[in-house]
């Protein structure tokens, strides 16, 4: 039994590989590489000359649907080193923490400051505090100068309040922009099955960034996008007396609407903008999700739904979820601080329906009813196909969605989140399986801090920077390490962990501020932040700037304002961002 049991995880990570690839064979999965855009992620034109329609557009972040793999360089490249930041010796080798005395830490909820001391040692050759405050002015002023938030609600798409139904803005990966005269439509090509990897980044990013610094624009921006997770559940309600109505749809399609973004909502000029959905309303059945009409939805009538929500992106929602708590308690203004308690209280719902149901992340059919998906089927939507192999298989992923919904451990003790078989397995799978396991390791540790259960934090923690440190300093056979995304990725994942609160080494801040350079350079060259500008000709355009291996994704150029505001950022990590600086939007 226990040797079939080995067999079906193999097959089941196997096609979970396949699940977790791009229509696009050499696209980044995963990612918001340029939906519809060429398989090279610099070589796609901005002007989109000549689509057909909807089947000519792919959905590059769909993630399941042809198994091809992205390739993996033989050496992936260590930029850092190319920078003259060598790898140096510690001079203070340090040495693991002795187990704290998780009895005698007391905080009030939600906790203020990482609850125990946590170290690593030294690695690196420190950054000059000038230096340190030079990048995050650098950083800053490209905020200013692409107008990187506004930006943001300008391209972001849901429902507009104008409508007069539940408004909101979320992050749709698979769009094009239709310019015609000073009207520009954004126009939704495909199954969005994975738009909350993105979307989750940029809530992260904007409700800390808003508490940090009071900014009006991040405010709003806070406020729609709390909406826009709220709306993925709102829109998956079957109905008025719906038995099941805190499940998550992978994706809604509401009404089409043109409306302008006035000087009283939008603080802007009055410019014409237009959110096509109806390109989607079409029948999909895929083996992993399928897209239907959804007539019965209480908040926005008859709309259309792609339905089998995922840990693909579960894992960022939950992560992202360890700060709503903040923005309910700290949020100045009301009406965003009521649009995100109300998404934490649906976060709340939708993790314990995970949990209620053993682990499985239910959706429905469409006939509205509510369904687990097997594990003999695909994995893709269960935390526990492989618990009786081994216990500590996606431990961290029961453990967030555990503090999430109930504020304590149910599951089993998982230790330091790291050293499963399912680890092991998955990571040699597919490169893509390894952001989820690191996502929830980390959402692991973040929830756990908030619901002050220190004893699985700190063990989580631990891990944490165990698994850095393999990622960083890799073994010649560590997976994913000779991917091209492998640097990249790294950049992003490492301002992440150190808002949960590890503390970075000098060699890995050093990391960061390359790659956060290349990125405001790249972004600085993009010549398309306003496509209402009278410059631009009608057309069709990409919607957002082609990503590359050598800067972190536009949807993460603003993750530095997450480790700002994060009440775990560990005063033992080394200097990389002025905070001070970033809290003060008028001196950029």
């Amino acid at each position: 039994m226990r040797r079939a049991r080995v067999i079906r995880m193999l097959t089941s990570l196997a096609v979970f590989a396949l699940a977790c690839d791009s229509s696009a064979g050499g696209t980044d999965p995963g990612t918001t590489l340029d939906p519809g855009g060429a398989v090279d992620p610099g070589g796609a034109p901005d002007v989109i000359e000549d689509v057909a329609g909807p089947d000519a557009v792919e959905d590059a972040v769909s993630l399941d649907i042809e198994p091809t793999d992205p390739g993996r360089p033989e050496v992936a490249e260590d930029l850092p080193q190319e920078a003259g930041t060598e790898d140096s010796g510690s001079t203070d080798e340090g040495g693991a923490d002795s187990e704290p005395d998780f009895d005698d830490i007391v905080q009030e909820y939600p906790p203020r400051s990482l609850p125990f001391e946590f170290t690593r040692p030294a690695r690196g050759v420190p950054i000059p505090e000038q230096d340190v405050t030079e990048f995050t002015k650098a950083i800053a002023a490209a905020y200013k100068e692409i107008g990187y938030f506004r930006w943001l609600l300008r391209t972001s798409t849901g429902v507009d309040h104008t409508t007069g139904t539940a408004d909101y803005l979320a992050w749709h990966n698979d769009i094009r922009a239709v310019k015609e005269g000073d009207l520009v439509t954004f126009d939704h090509r495909g199954g969005e099955h994975n738009m909350w990897i993105p979307g989750s980044i940029i809530l992260s990013s904007v409700m800390n960034g808003y508490l940090l610094t009071g900014d009006w624009e991040m405010a709003r921006l806070t406020e729609q996008y709390c909406k826009g997770l709220t709306a993925v559940v709102k829109g998956f309600v079957w109905g008025d007396d719906d038995p099941a109505p805190y499940l998550m749809a992978r994706a809604i399609f509401p009404m089409d609407h043109e409306f302008t973004m006035d000087a009283d909502f939008w603080k802007d000029d009055g410019r014409r903008k237009a959110h096509k959905f109806s390109t989607m309303y079409h029948e999909e059945h895929g083996w992993n999700a399928h897209t239907f009409a959804w007539p019965n939805n209480p908040t926005w009538g008859s709309i259309w739904i792609t339905n089998m929500r995922s840990k693909d992106d579960v894992r960022a929602i939950s992560r992202t979820s360890t700060f709503l708590p903040y923005v309910v308690e700290d949020a100045p203004d009301a009406w965003v601080r009521d649009a995100c308690l109300e998404t934490w209280q649906t976060m709340q719902a939708f993790h314990k329906d995970i949990v209620d149901n053993e682990y499985f992340i239910r959706t429905k059919g469409a006939d509205g009813v509510a369904y687990r998906v097997p594990c003999d089927d695909q994995d893709l939507g269960s935390y526990s196909c492989y618990v009786d192999i081994d216990p500590t298989n996606e431990c961290c992923a029961r453990l967030s969605a555990d503090m999430i919904a109930y504020g304590e451990r149910r599951t089993n003790e998982c230790g330091t989140c790291t050293g499963s078989i399912y680890d092991g397995f998955a990571s040699i799978t597919h490169y893509y399986n390894i952001p989820i396991i690191w996502d929830y390791h980390m959402a692991g540790v973040g929830t756990s801090l908030v619901a002050r259960q220190y004893r699985d934090a700190w063990y989580a923690l631990v891990g944490l920077a165990e698994r850095i440190d393999r990622y960083m300093h890799p073994a010649a056979d560590e997976p994913g390490t000779k991917d091209a995304r492998w640097n990249r990725d790294m950049a992003m994942v490492l301002v992440q962990a150190a808002s949960m609160g590890l503390p970075l080494t000098a060699y890995e801040a050093r990391h960061v501020q390359q790659y956060w350079r290349n990125t405001a350079d790249e972004l600085r060259a993009w010549g398309y932040w306003d496509l209402w500008d009278e410059d631009v000709p009608d057309g069709e355009y990409r919607v957002r700037p082609p990503n590359t291996n050598t800067a972190v994704e536009v949807e993460a150029f603003a993750v530095l304002f997450e480790y700002c505001n994060s009440p775990f950022k560990n005063p033992a990590g080394a200097a990389f961002v002025d905070c001070e600086v970033l809290a003060e939007p008028s001196t950029w």
